[in-house]
């Protein structure tokens, strides 16, 4: 085993720095490739240790690898890590300022903080996912807090008509999509605690779901992406993640999680748990996304006890943590395609519409591509009808049929 240069011992030990600072590790991945952009130009300097001249030549190596020109968020960045780095290696510590989980209001009352304790333990007992406990935290807090301020201290006592004025309130400030969450989240905390039940009547069941345009690969993006993943410029890893994003639409938590047992090579399936709904979901091993799978398992997977699939590059091979990792293997994939180079919708997501309008444009049934993608509302899938473009102009009304004056557009 290779010892490690001082530079490397440096550049591991601000990372770890990082994440004691509580730092995220979507900020921390790009720290990190930061850092191994900076060793790499330390090999072609040939030098081990961290000085001036190599700090000087990495501030100003500041252009957009694609376009050549200069790039100010490159130059932030390269900036930044060599502050952290020099503070690190001058001090022997790190002082920087941890981050701090937003504040959100509690209620005064014992009784309340009481049930909405055991609310939380209830939620993740259950298994909810993180934002689901957090967003459920956050409404059933600002409700406790409302009847609170109304001078009640309990439940039992509160009138219907509370529920009405505490959605009233609510839409002052949060839109109709949000509003939603919010009936979401109250409605699972009412019928938890005690005397709740008797105001779920009041909830609102049919607010307003958002459904703007969801956005979608063109025909010419997609070939222009299948054309790179059949080069050598894109690595086995990152060839299967993409294909099976693109073929399955699955979620990029799930696709990080996705474990070697997970995998039936017998009945060409995928068996997983989903993390955002903890729901079974069974998806077909597609002959292209088997082979891409197999490819990077067998011929470039680290050799480790992991049983995690998709593993980092670097030593000690730890899986890929978060759904970052999986937005910047599609970014530098759609990259170098040449496709969605502006402020476009990138990564997993986009992924997953794009599949979803490919089912529903080949006839395929709104809830078998709510099947396939995992919803647990079969309703869910309903927001890719606005990719359907043809059909959405057949339902379009012909002005042609309104009588008006000749000049009445002008």
């Amino acid at each position: 085993m290779e010892k490690k240069t001082a530079l490397e011992s440096s550049v591991e030990k601000v990372i770890e720095a990082l994440r004691k600072a509580g730092y995220c590790e979507s900020t921390i991945l790009i720290y990190q490739r930061a850092y191994d952009r900076l060793l790499r130009s330390a090999a072609i300097m040939q030098t081990d240790t961290f000085n001036d001249a190599l700090a000087e030549h990495f501030v100003n190596d500041s252009a957009n690898v694609r376009t050549g020109q200069y790039c100010h968020l490159r130059k932030r960045l390269h900036s930044s890590s060599i502050r952290k780095l020099r503070e690190c290696e001058g001090k022997g510590y790190v002082g920087w300022k941890p981050c701090v989980e937003s504040k959100i209001d509690k209620p005064v009352t014992i009784e309340f903080n009481k049930i909405h304790a055991e609310f939380l333990e209830y939620l993740k007992a259950g298994r909810k996912s993180k934002n689901t406990v957090d967003s459920y935290r956050n409404i059933s807090c600002k409700f406790l807090i409302f009847i609170e301020r109304l001078g009640y201290t309990d439940l039992i006592t509160v009138p219907l008509k509370l529920i009405h004025e505490f959605f009233l309130e609510l839409r002052g400030t949060w839109d109709s999509g949000s509003l939603r969450t919010a009936a979401s989240g109250l409605r699972s905390f009412l019928n938890f605690a005690e005397g709740g039940t008797e105001l779920l009547s009041e909830v609102p069941d049919k607010l307003l779901r958002k459904s703007a345009i969801i956005p979608v690969l063109a025909q010419e993006e997609e070939q222009a992406i299948w054309d790179v993943l059949k080069t050598d410029a894109v690595s086995s890893r990152d060839k299967a993640i993409m294909v099976l994003s693109l073929l399955t639409g699955l979620r990029a938590v799930d696709i990080v999680n996705l474990r070697l047992s997970d995998i039936d090579w017998k009945c060409d399936v995928i068996n997983i748990s989903q993390r955002k709904t903890n729901e079974p979901l069974v998806l077909p091993l597609l002959p292209a996304i088997g082979n891409a799978m197999a490819g990077y398992i067998v011929n470039d997977r680290p050799k480790t006890d992991s049983q995690y699939v998709f593993l980092s590059y670097l030593a000690p091979h730890k899986p890929l943590k978060d759904h970052s990792s999986c937005y910047f293997i599609v970014r530098n994939i759609f990259l170098r395609a040449g496709v969605r180079l502006g402020n476009e919708l990138k990564g997993t997501r986009l992924l997953r519409h794009h599949m979803a309008s490919k089912m529903l444009k080949k006839g395929v049934a709104v809830q078998t591509i709510s099947l396939t993608l995992g919803h647990v509302n079969p309703n869910s899938a309903d927001i890719y009808l606005t990719t359907d473009d043809k059909n959405l102009r057949d339902c379009a009304l012909n002005l042609s049929v309104i009588p008006m004056k000749v000049g009445g557009l002008r």
